[in-house]
């Protein structure tokens, strides 16, 4: 065909239908081609030249931004704070134990006895955790949030994994509670409260016993010294915090002689 029998808008006056822009998307295609085609046409045939075609993008991806994390202060200068604390160490063993057991992986990661010495420490941790928190209501005080755990360090499907974070924190728990046992007031409240610590840290101390002897059966790794740490707020808060969320910081904590 020559070109003078073709219909004028073919000669480049102006696009086809086909070829114009049907909406937004298209429109930015178009334009973006045009642009590209009418810079070649001005440029000398002679150059050597590089063209970096830029489409604009037609979606905005928006990242949402981090979650933020409740934090948290647990001021020492009364007994709220050394049960808020203790509150705090229970949220963090209840939600491991919890996730260990419901682990799709759980039955098939450890054996029968393994499994009911494991469900029996969600429980009795779940239990100590609402007492604590009831208890700080009864009294008048406010329970701190709930914390939000972080256990990515942990491998559900690993029995060495789980009974060796286990084995961690029923250490930690005993030890946090031998160390904050002096911070309480001492006065009949504060009494009441050791007595009702001293029946709890019993209750971890058999836990760390019971962890440690499946992971060394026979052994003396079950009771490793006469006696078990006795650790401040501030060591103990340290070990914890990779596997939790919120920031959690200790005030007024009284210096014990």
């Amino acid at each position: 065909m020559s070109e003078s029998n073709r219909p004028e808008e073919s000669r480049g006056q102006s696009p086809t239908a086909l070829e114009r822009p049907r909406g937004r998307r298209d429109f930015l295609k178009w334009t973006g081609a045009s642009a590209a085609a009418v810079f070649v046409a001005a440029c000398d045939d002679t150059e050597v030249r590089t063209i970096t075609e830029v489409t604009p993008p037609d979606t905005v991806i928006v990242n949402p931004p981090d979650p933020e994390y409740a934090a948290v202060t647990l001021n020492f200068s009364n007994n709220f704070g050394v049960l808020n604390y203790a509150y705090a160490l229970e949220q963090l063993e209840a939600a491991f134990y919890t996730q260990v057991v419901a682990s799709s992986s759980f039955s098939t990661t450890f054996s029968e006895p393994v499994r009911r010495v494991l469900v029996d420490l969600r429980d009795h941790e779940i239990a100590h955790r609402e007492f604590l928190r009831r208890a700080i209501q009864a009294l008048g005080g406010t329970p701190i949030p709930g914390l939000t755990p972080n256990f990515t360090s942990i491998d559900f499907a690993s029995r060495d994994s789980v009974l060796t974070t286990a084995r961690t924190f029923e250490d930690l728990g005993v030890a946090a509670y031998n160390g904050a046992g002096p911070l309480l007031s001492n006065d009949d409240a504060g009494r009441t409260l050791l007595t009702v610590a001293g029946k709890i840290v019993s209750v971890e101390a058999r836990h760390a016993a019971a962890i440690r002897d499946i992971l060394s059966p026979r052994t003396s790794a079950f009771a490793p010294a006469s006696f078990d740490d006795a650790l401040p707020p501030g060591q103990v808060l340290n070990a914890a915090a990779p596997f939790i969320r919120n920031r959690i910081t200790a005030t007024n904590v009284p210096s014990i002689g």
